[in-house]
C-alpha cells in the first residue's frame, strides 16, 4: 500500500517503523530535527512540513491508499484530512482525535473519513471492565462476540494443572490464549502446565470468568473495588475518573499543578475529589484515603508510573494499575507485579495497526504487549465456506492455535467437518507468524 503519515512523533514514528517493511510510507512533520532523524533510522520518504500547507503534499503519489493523522492537534488532523483530499486522490483516512466532539458522523461524513480513534476514550472504556471483573488485569473486546480476552496472574499456591483438565472443569468454555511465563509469552497447546504465577491469557464468556477466578485465584480472594486513587489530571486520568465515577467508585484524582487541578474539577463538574499533591503517596493515605484498594498511574511519564505503582505494591494496595506510553516498558511493569494498560499513545498505535490490518471479514488484535495476535472472522449467510471448511494444513497449523466458537462452547478447528452460520473462527499466534494467519483467515 501507498501511506501518507501525517505527524511523526511516537505513534507516527512506530507506525512508520512497523509499516515500511511491506508499504510506500511516506511520513511527514514540521520539526527539522524529527525529519533528520527519520532519514537516519527509517526506510521511508520524509517531508519536512506543514501538515496543514497544501504544497507540503506537492511531491507525493496522486494516488494514496491510505491517509493517517497522528499530530497531537484535533485540529490540525482534520483539517490535513480536509486538504489532502484536494490534493490528490485518497482511498482511505484514519484520523486520531482526542476530544469527541468531533466525533460526529456528519463530521466523518464531510471530511470524507473512514476512521476516528479517540485513544482516551477507548483506554478509559476498559477500566467499565476492570471494575466488574476485577481479578482480571486487562480485558478486550470484540464486535461479533459476546466472548472476551482477559489476562489474569495465577495465584503462587495454585496447584499446577494440565490445560486440558483446566478446559474440563469450565465445560470447554474456556481458551488458553498464551501464557507469559518468567518472561517468554507463547501459545500453549492443552498438554502445557498452568503454573504458579504465570500470567495467563483466557478467552471467554463473562458468565464463566468468576469460576475461572475460583480456579486459579486464591479462592478466599473476593476482590470488590471501591476506593480509587488516580495519579495525573490529564485528558486520560480525567477519561478514567468518568468513567470510574459512574461505576460508583470513590475517586481521588491527584495533581501537582493547580491549574490541572483547577482543569479537573471544570471538566468532572466536582463530581470527584481533586488534590492537589506532589505525589506523596503515604501523605495522601494517611490523610485522604486510608482504605483506598485501586491505584492507577496514568501520567505520560512511563518511569514515574513504574515507581508510583512499585510504591502502591508496598503499601498493600490490592490493585495497581500502570498505565504504558512506550512498547518497551509494557513487559518490565507485568514482571514487577503491575497490571498493565495501554496509554494514549500506545492505543493509538495498535488501535491503527489493527484497522490496516483488519478486513471487513477478518479481525485482528494484538496481546500481551503486541506479542500476540488473536484473530477472529464470523461465517456469515452469505459465506462460501458455509457446508465446508478452509483446509488447514500442517504448516499453517504449527503457526498458532486454532478453535471454533459455536454458541457457547469452543470446539477445536480440527474437529470439526463443516461451518456452520454464526460460527466464528478464532485463532492465535505469536506476532511473528501472524501473516502467515492472516493471509489463511481472508482466503474466498
Amino acid at each position: 500500500m501507498n501511506i501518507v503519515i501525517a505527524g511523526a512523533g511516537k505513534v507516527g514514528y512506530f507506525l512508520a517503523q512497523e509499516l515500511m517493511a511491506e508499504n510506500e510510507v511516506t511520513l511527514i512533520d514540521s520539526n527539522e530535527k524529527t525529519i533528520q532523524n527519520i532519514n537516519e533510522t527509517l526506510d521511508v520518504l520524509s517531508i519536512h512540513g506543514d501538515v496543514e500547507n497544501p504544497h507540503t503534499y506537492r511531491n507525493i503519489s496522486k494516488d494514496i491508499d491510505l491517509f493517517v493523522a497522528v499530530t497531537d492537534s484535533d485540529e490540525v488532523n482534520l483539517l490535513s484530512s480536509l486538504i489532502i483530499d484536494n490534493i490528490v486522490h485518497v482511498h482511505e483516512k484514519i484520523v486520531r482525535l482526542k476530544n469527541d466532539f468531533f466525533m460526529s458522523d456528519k463530521i466523518k461524513e464531510k471530511l470524507n473519513i473512514t476512521d476516528i480513534i479517540t485513544p482516551p476514550i477507548n483506554v478509559a472504556k476498559t477500566f467499565n471492565y476492570l471494575v466488574d471483573f476485577p481479578h482480571a488485569n486487562n480485558i478486550k473486546t470484540f464486535e461479533h462476540t459476546k466472548s472476551m480476552l482477559l489476562s489474569m496472574r495465577i495465584h503462587k499456591d495454585f496447584e499446577p494443572m494440565l490445560i486440558s483438565t483446566f478446559k474440563k472443569e469450565l465445560n470447554d468454555r474456556i481458551i488458553v490464549a498464551g501464557i507469559e511465563k518468567e518472561e517468554k509469552f507463547f501459545i500453549p497447546d492443552e498438554l502445557d502446565m498452568l503454573m504458579p504465577n504465570d500470567l495467563v491469557y483466557f478467552f471467554t464468556f463473562p458468565s464463566q470468568m468468576d469460576n475461572v477466578r475460583v480456579l486459579i485465584k486464591n479462592k478466599s480472594e473476593k476482590q470488590d473495588i471501591k476506593n480509587c486513587i488516580i495519579y495525573g489530571a490529564n485528558q486520560l486520568g480525567l477519561e478514567i475518573a468518568k468513567v470510574l465515577a459512574k461505576k460508583g467508585l470513590n475517586i481521588k484524582l491527584i495533581d501537582k499543578t493547580l491549574d490541572g487541578c483547577k482543569h479537573a474539577n471544570t471538566v468532572l463538574k466536582n463530581s470527584v475529589e481533586v488534590i492537589k499533591s506532589n505525589y506523596n503517596l503515604d501523605s495522601l493515605l494517611e490523610n485522604h484515603a486510608q482504605n483506598t484498594n485501586v491505584f492507577i498511574a496514568a501520567t505520560t511519564n512511563d518511569e514515574f508510573n513504574i515507581t508510583k505503582c512499585i510504591e502502591a505494591n508496598q503499601r498493600g494496595i490490592e490493585k495497581v494499575i500502570g498505565i504504558h506510553n512506550n512498547k518497551q516498558y509494557a513487559s518490565l511493569m507485568r514482571k514487577l507485579g503491575i497490571e498493565v494498560i495501554r496509554g494514549e499513545k500506545m492505543n493509538a498505535y495498535y488501535t491503527i495497526l489493527e484497522k490496516i490490518s483488519s478486513s471487513n471479514i477478518v479481525s485482528q488484535r494484538a496481546y500481551c504487549g503486541g506479542q500476540g495476535t488473536m484473530f477472529l472472522r464470523k461465517i456469515f449467510s452469505d459465506s462460501p465456506f458455509i457446508g465446508t471448511k478452509p483446509e488447514l494444513s500442517q504448516k499453517i497449523s504449527d503457526k498458532g492455535s486454532f478453535f471454533l466458537q459455536r454458541g457457547k462452547k469452543f470446539l477445536s478447528y480440527k474437529s470439526i467437518e463443516t461451518l456452520e452460520e454464526g460460527d466464528i473462527i478464532i485463532c492465535f499466534s505469536l506476532d511473528k507468524n501472524a501473516k502467515i494467519l492472516s493471509n489463511w483467515l481472508k482466503q474466498q
